[in-house]
């Protein structure tokens, strides 16, 4: 059994396409069809089978890509061995994070690794959507998410998923606003003013969906936008009510 086709199954699973695997690891996609095909006949079973125009792993397909994770894992960890031997202990570690992750954990964590001897954290920020997070592990070895439907959107072969918070959202209204002034609003309360929103498919958008669900009426969006600063400036100059998370919220500080 090659490792190495090995390991272009597991890309393949990491990655979902054979396109994708094929750029990761800098070859053609007929390259990685052939070194699939040739590990099939080795082990003498299907691996992949077409779907639409792309393919997908069979389940023996994705118990070797499990496998083949756990073989990569004990090869980097004889190797990390080896080289504690060789130059002492060393460690480079690779973490995505979205901005409001790296707002809140980053500054903290660097004091921490700056304490260990021969650790050094590679941070990179990354903010595609919900849905491209799973994906990111191929290339980080811990990757920051988040999302509103919690944890388990995540979850899929090969991935640990560890839950750090649950980051509730409060409505942010403008000074002076009159339900500023109530102890309790209801969802008919927020949705008859002026929302600044974000644009559809971000995650806020899926709750105030939901807040407009429960009022039977639509928000009125009255500006969009993706990033949370903004959302705070709008409200702050009185134009409008948001969802801002309670933790990383400037005006939390």
């Amino acid at each position: 059994m090659d490792f190495k086709r090995l390991q272009i199954l597991r890309e393949v699973a990491d990655r979902t396409t054979v396109g994708a695997a094929a750029d990761a690891l800098g070859v053609t996609p007929s390259a990685v069809s052939q070194q699939l095909r040739t590990l099939q006949e080795e082990l003498g079973v299907v691996l992949v089978e077409k779907s639409g125009r792309g393919v997908r792993l069979t389940e023996a397909g994705r118990a070797m890509a499990t496998a083949a994770a756990e073989v990569s894992t004990a090869m980097a960890r004889a190797e990390a061995t080896v080289d504690t031997y060789r130059r002492g202990w060393q460690a480079h570690v690779r973490v995505a994070f979205f901005p409001s992750a790296a707002e809140m954990f980053l500054p903290g964590l660097l004091h921490r690794v700056r304490a260990v001897e021969g650790l050094r954290l590679e941070a990179c920020f990354e903010d595609p959507a919900v849905a491209g997070f799973a994906g990111l592990a191929a290339d980080y070895d811990l990757v920051l998410a988040h999302s509103v439907d919690g944890p388990e959107v995540f979850a899929r072969d090969g991935l640990v998923v560890v839950p750090l918070l649950d980051e509730p959202l409060d409505v942010a209204i403008p000074a002076g606003h009159p339900l500023a002034a109530k102890t309790k609003i209801t969802a008919r309360d927020v949705v008859g003013q002026p929302w600044i929103g974000v644009p559809d498919g971000f995650p806020f958008d899926a709750v105030l969906k939901q807040v407009e669900k429960r009022a039977g009426v639509a928000a009125l969006r009255v500006q969009l936008f993706p990033d949370l600063r903004v959302l705070e400036a709008l409200v702050s100059a009185g134009h409008g009510l948001t969802l801002l998370p309670r933790y990383t919220a400037a005006g939390n500080e």
